[in-house]
């Protein structure tokens, strides 16, 4: 299961909860001030890149890992390669 959290001034998620591709899959639902927090069945892709494609503007925090390269671990800075 993956967990977003969304955040809007208007605290108006209605366009959320009731999309009709994301109300079948939504299994944990919590509402408070300016914030919804949802729980969606990862079974199905799909849905996940949906939700991401049209209500990332939205989405507060993400659960996937940061993939940055890191600088002198990942790579090799070019001011620091020595010819």
């Amino acid at each position: 299961m993956k967990y977003y959290t969304f955040r809007r001034e208007s605290n108006n998620f209605s366009d959320i909860l009731k999309d009709s591709n994301i109300k079948k899959h939504i299994c944990v639902k919590i509402l408070w001030l300016e914030h919804l927090f949802i729980g969606i069945d990862d079974s199905d892709e799909r849905i996940l890149s949906y939700l991401e494609l049209k209500y990332g503007d939205y989405i507060k925090q993400k659960d996937y890992k940061d993939r940055t390269p890191i600088p002198h671990k990942d790579y090799i800075p070019k001011k620091d390669i020595k010819n």
